[in-house]
């Protein structure tokens, strides 16, 4: 059966992917020496733009303006060119400073989604992923002693209890509750006003990701739900969470808010969905729906539609 496109962005990764289980170190050494490698440098998580628009791809030659320590991650291979990412962290305190900022900036991942193409952001994402994994989890869960990359970065090592660590990812459900002609939306504390998004939460131990959507929404807005449809789900890199995201009829419109997960909720009808989707001028004042490249403005298009 033909699989369908993933719509979200971060997701259709071009890149073909070494097997983790064989031993590619020899080989992903002569690939960083090679003058036809591309490498993408990340300050804490964000990468080099350049020209406002497009993704710093850099000679892996440039990994000689890196301190040795840096962690540098293969990303994987197209058209047999290797791919690598960088953290450019220990180049400098600020993105201004750091190595390379001459020819571009290190804009904040959210904005690079918006400017950079979209196969460029699911090889970003993955080099933000591996290295942000690296800065937070540079030692062994069982003993405590520093750990060393292997095989690019997919994994780690403890030279000293030898228990192998692999990148983490955090699954969570997201849901687009429906009731008839509307869906409900809600926003965090802390968020700015009408900006409304499709609710969520991590999935937790032995726990389907079909329950986790049915125990968030009655959780966090008393809400209860029938027919969870799963759609797709998405690579999010901040910092590490799998997006799975469902459409589920509700069996009623009362809301029992818990404030401390969800400051404001209601129900927008699709009709209004479909004019703020568009832009368009009648749509109603004060609500925003969430950017493009996020799941849950996909669960609204894919609804609306």
């Amino acid at each position: 059966m033909e699989i369908a496109a993933n719509p979200n962005w971060f997701a259709n990764n071009p890149l073909a992917r070494l097997n983790n289980e064989k031993d590619n170190e020899a080989f992903i050494r002569d690939r960083l020496a090679d003058a036809d490698s591309l490498m993408i440098p990340l300050w804490r998580g964000d990468p080099l733009v350049i020209g406002g628009k497009d993704a710093g791809f850099l000679s892996a030659a440039a990994r000689r303006e890196f301190p040795q320590s840096a962690p540098t991650v293969f990303l994987g291979l197209k058209d047999n060119r290797a791919y690598f990412g960088i953290d450019a962290s220990a180049t400098g305190q600020t993105p201004e400073a750091a190595a390379f900022s001459d020819i571009g900036q290190y804009m904040p991942l959210r904005e690079a989604a918006s400017v950079v193409s979209r196969e460029d952001l699911s090889i970003i994402g993955h080099a933000r992923w591996l290295i942000e994994w690296r800065r937070t989890h540079r030692f062994c869960s069982a003993c405590g002693h520093e750990t060393a990359l292997e095989l690019g970065g997919a994994k780690s090592q403890c030279p000293n209890c030898e228990a192998v660590h692999f990148p983490r990812s955090n699954p969570v459900a997201i849901v687009l509750a429906t009731h008839d002609d509307a869906c409900l939306l809600g926003r965090g504390p802390g968020w700015p006003p009408g900006f409304l998004s499709a609710l969520a939460g991590f999935i937790e131990a032995g726990e389907t990701p079909e329950e986790a959507a049915r125990r968030e929404i009655f959780e966090e807005a008393g809400v209860t739900l029938t027919d969870v449809r799963y759609q797709f789900s998405q690579p999010w890199p901040f910092p590490a969470s799998m997006m799975m995201g469902f459409i589920a009829d509700a069996t009623g419109r009362d809301l029992n808010l818990d404030t401390n997960e969800i400051e404001e909720a209601c129900w927008v009808a699709k009709s209004d969905i479909r004019l703020l989707l568009a832009k368009d001028e009648n749509a109603p004042e004060g609500i925003f729906v969430p950017p493009r490249f996020t799941i849950a403005r996909q669960l609204l298009e894919v609804w609306a539609r």
